[in-house]
Parts: structure tokens; sequence; C-alpha cells
């Protein structure tokens, strides 16, 4: 069993001929946290919570393009173990909840953002997979995030994996969210969808990419033209929300 679609996107390693241009931290509670872009100057910052095979593909890519406007952190909650080969992918997942792990998480990193980025005024996140989970976990949670960007979300892991209520978690969000989703997630997370609908009420929006697959956005081929424009896409919406709200 796995939390992503039939069809969806395997694991992908990081591009080899890319060099990564932050640096990797390590916070008090041991969590690790890959840096980019200038804390001291930064007005907001964006915090990227990366999908279940941790910062594979291009995350490390979207936080240096993310840190060239903000500074960015992206935490690795799974502490390098990662959901590849996983047989079953939902207790995995069950295994780093928000009570106890996952919130600690946060609670550091947004300590590390008021120690070394205290121009900072707003935070933001953008969650790829089980990241978008997480993201709007945290706020539904009470953690103050002024957005949310949730790129082929796996919301479902609240009932997938926690075995708790989703739409009671999404009417607990409470900044507006912006959904990205591939042609094979679910319908509830496209425009009109039973979850989307919850955001949209609450200003966010819900943008579909249908010649896509779920995990796109982080680990499709931009080799394949059409891939790499979606991809830019993604990331011209993706940026454009966090300048309309952090």
């Amino acid at each position: 069993m796995s939390c992503c679609p039939p069809g969806s996107l395997p694991y992908a390693t990081p591009p080899v001929d890319y060099t990564p241009k932050g640096q990797i931290l390590h916070l008090a509670n041991e969590l690790p946290l890959y840096t980019s872009g200038n804390p001291a100057a930064a007005s907001a910052t964006v915090i990227v919570l990366p999908e279940v095979f941790g910062w594979s593909g291009r995350l490390k890519g979207i936080c240096d393009a993310l840190g060239e406007q903000f500074y960015c952190v992206m935490p690795d909650c799974h502490r390098g173990d990662t959901a590849n080969g996983k047989p079953d992918i939902p207790s995995w997942v069950a295994e780093t909840p928000w009570e106890g792990k996952v919130k600690v998480d946060f609670d550091a990193i947004f300590a590390h953002i008021k120690e070394v980025s205290p121009s900072t005024k707003k935070v933001g996140a953008v969650g790829f997979c089980w990241g978008a989970w997480a993201g709007c976990k945290a706020s539904s949670e009470g953690m103050e995030l002024a957005c949310i960007v949730g790129a082929h979300p796996s919301i479902k892991l609240e009932e997938f994996a926690f075995k708790k209520s989703i739409a009671e978690m999404c009417s607990k969000v409470t900044c507006p969210v912006l959904l990205l989703s591939a042609s094979n997630d679910p319908e509830n997370v496209h425009s009109g969808g039973e979850y989307a609908k919850i955001f949209e009420e609450k200003g966010g929006k819900a943008e579909s990419f249908m010649s896509m697959q779920h995990g796109w956005l982080s680990r499709g081929d931009v080799a394949d033209t059409e891939v790499k424009a979606e991809v830019e896409r993604g990331m011209e919406s993706t940026i454009g929300w966090f300048k309309e709200h952090l």
C-alpha cells in the first residue's frame, strides 16, 4: 500500500548536474535542516516539507529557487529514513505522528527562524505529498503559518495512516491553501472537490495539472519539454502564492 495514487512517479535521485547552494544544519533535537537564502535580510520564511522520499529529486533546487526571495528551510522529519522500498507505507508514515514528533520538529523550526531571521514577519509552507499533509496538520494544530502550498497533496494521510477525519483537519486550517494536483490525484483535492472546497471557502485555491502525474513538480523528468513547462508553471504558482500572502 502507498500514500501515492496508482501511476505516480517513482523515487528519483537528486540530479547529478546540480550543486546545491544551501547548507545543512542540525537543530537541537537532531533535526536535519537544509537552509537557503539570507535569513538576516528576509521578511518572510518558507518551510519546504518534503515527500515520503525525503530530500530526493529536485527538492534542494526548489529550496534554492525559493531562497532567492525568502529565507527557506527544509527539515528532514524522518531523519534520513524514507518510504523507498517499504512494503507497508501507512505503517511507516504512522511512525512519525504529529503528536510527539512532527510538532516537536515544527517547534524547533520556528525557534530557529526566530533566532536567525528576526526580520521574518510571516512564515509560509510548501509541502510535497507527505509534506502537504504536514503543512495542513501544522496549521490545524495552531502553528502560525500565513499560507500553504500543497503539491500533489497526500492530505489523505490524516485518515490513511492516522485514522482521523480529513475534513475535520481541513476545516481547522487557518490560512489560505493552494493545492497543485496532478491528473491521478483524487478528485477531492481538485477544484470543487470535497477538501478543495473547504480550502476554497477560506480563501484557498486549487489548480490542476491534468497532463502530469503525482510527483511531477519535485521528481518529474524536466528533459521532457511538457513536464518542464508544467514544473515551471507550478513553481510560478507557488512563488506567486507566497508573494500574495507573505
